[in-house]
């Protein structure tokens, strides 16, 4: 089998893109992966020799990587394009196969020890109307870890002279800032502190979950939120490192009342797995139809391109 990826969007999400690929591939029997760039992590590989002229092309998060395996091993898919992000747990393989890849052993950083929180923050053009689930983070999320625990509070990350920052600056007057020292020393100071808290990034989701750290935590916010994003699933409920903090579904459009509320006051609650667990099954359940239909189509589409190699 070959996969051809079309990258889409920044760091986090073609990460996620070839590690959807690579499972695919392992489950699949084998695979050549190609059109993926990512120098960060000495990993590239660009176009094959030779594709077929129709490949099967997925799109979406509705991506089924168990599904497109079992098409793989039976002879209908030899050559597919994928032009998606399948933002699912379950296209993913165990965590360990993906920290053996992504590894940066040569860069002489630390992260911080359990007397510091390490809060990525993510910045720059989110905090424009560029996407209505990618969204900064509330102050109330950060007044919650910080009077939640007494570890000295570091903001990390698209810290610059922007209006946001600003006001993280007169908010948090004794905190530690950290601006952003380039993607890849940023991911490995956050994956290798102790205490980590997420932004609505895939990027800090990544290095969150390939961390080792003592405790992390996550925001259902944006499209992290499965009630507000349940074509996506990225929410590790079986691991005890996480702690998950309630967000209402609400979109972001950077208007003034949505960068006033940024600094509102107030808290946010946690949320127990019991109750999680429920909401990730009512996404689930509100989400069974389309995939119903995308894993048809696929079918089709899948037999359409092998049928129309052989013409």
């Amino acid at each position: 089998m070959r996969i051809f990826i079309k990258p889409i969007g920044n760091l986090g999400n073609q990460m996620l893109q070839y590690m959807l690929a690579v499972n695919l591939g392992q489950l699949a029997g084998g695979a050549e992966i190609f059109g993926y760039h990512l120098p960060d992590w000495n990993l590239s590989a660009g176009n094959p020799t030779s594709f077929a002229r129709f490949p099967l092309e997925v799109h979406g998060h509705f991506i089924d990587v168990h599904q497109l395996a079992r098409l793989a091993r039976r002879g209908i898919v030899n050559d597919m394009v994928l032009a998606g992000l399948g933002f699912k747990l379950a296209n993913l393989a165990s965590v360990d196969v993906y920290r053996g890849i992504f590894r940066a052993d040569h860069l002489d950083v630390k992260g911080y020890g359990d007397d510091h929180l390490v809060i990525n923050v993510r910045g720059a053009e989110i905090l424009s109307d560029v996407h209505c689930d990618y969204r900064p983070m509330p102050f109330a999320y950060y007044d919650t870890l910080i009077s939640e625990t007494t570890a000295q509070p570091v903001f990390l990350g698209q810290i610059g002279d922007d209006f946001y920052s600003q006001k993280l600056r007169e908010r948090y007057p004794n905190a530690v800032f950290q601006p952003s020292r380039g993607a890849l020393i940023d991911f490995e100071v956050l994956r290798r502190s102790r205490n980590i808290a997420l932004s609505v990034s895939t990027f800090s989701w990544l290095a969150g979950w390939f961390s080792e750290a003592r405790t992390i935590h996550y925001p259902l916010c944006g499209m992290l939120n499965p009630l507000q994003r349940p074509d996506i699933d990225l929410t590790p409920i079986d691991d005890d490192r996480y702690r998950f903090y309630d967000f209402p579904v609400e979109t972001w459009h950077a208007s003034p009342a949505d960068i006033e509320a940024l600094w509102a006051p107030g808290t946010c609650a946690t949320i127990g797995t019991t109750e999680l667990r429920q909401r990730l099954d009512q996404a689930r359940a509100a989400t069974a139809a389309q995939r119903c239909w995308k894993q048809m189509k696929t079918s089709v589409r899948a037999y359409v391109s092998r049928a129309m190699a052989v013409v």
